[in-house]
C-alpha cells in the first residue's frame, strides 16, 4: 500500500492548511472560553436544575447567553484576520504542492512585489487585503451592536 502524501498532494493541501489553523488557534480560544465559563454564576445552573432543566436547556439558556459577549469579541478579532492564512506555511510548502494550491494574497504580494519587483501589484494586493479586513471588522462590529453587545468600538450616537 502506497503512503498518502499529505504534505505534497495539492488536492489535500487546503484541508490540511485549514486543520492547521484550527489546531493553532484552538488553544488560545479555549483559554478565553474557559475564563468566560468560570465567570458564569453557578447559582443559575443550580436554579435551572431545580426547575427541571436538562443539560441542553441549561446550555442554551444559561451558558450560551453568558458567554455571548466573548463569542462575539472573538468573532470580531478573528474575522479581521481572515485573509491572513499563514504566510510562512504557504511559502514553505509552495514548492512541494505547486503554486496553484498554495497561492494566497500574502504569497502573491511577496512573489510579485518583493521577488518580481512589481511593487504596484504587491502594494495593491496588500491594500485590498487591508480594506477588505477593515470592512469585515466594521461589519462584524455592527453585527455585535445588533445583538446588543458593545463590540470593539461604539459610534458616537450609540454612546
Amino acid at each position: 500500500m502506497d503512503p498518502i502524501g499529505f504534505m505534497t498532494d495539492p488536492s489535500i493541501f487546503p484541508l490540511m492548511a485549514t486543520f492547521q489553523v484550527i489546531w493553532k488557534d484552538a488553544g488560545w480560544a479555549m483559554i478565553i472560553f474557559l475564563a468566560a465559563l468560570a465567570n458564569v454564576d453557578v447559582e443559575l445552573y443550580e436554579a435551572a436544575a431545580a426547575d427541571g432543566a436538562g443539560r441542553w436547556r441549561r446550555l442554551w439558556h444559561i451558558t450560551l447567553p453568558s458567554i455571548r459577549a466573548i463569542v462575539i469579541l472573538l468573532l470580531i478579532l478573528r474575522i479581521g484576520d481572515i485573509l491572513s492564512v499563514g504566510f510562512e506555511q504557504f511559502l514553505l510548502q509552495r514548492d512541494s504542492v505547486g503554486a496553484g494550491a498554495a497561492e494566497v494574497l500574502d504569497t502573491f504580494t511577496y512573489f510579485s512585489g518583493v521577488i518580481g519587483g512589481n511593487w504596484s501589484a504587491g502594494a495593491a494586493a496588500g491594500l485590498a487585503k487591508g480594506v477588505v479586513g477593515l470592512a469585515l471588522i466594521i461589519g462584524a462590529n455592527k453585527l455585535a451592536h445588533r445583538f446588543g453587545e458593545p463590540g470593539i468600538f461604539q459610534s458616537r450616537k450609540e454612546s
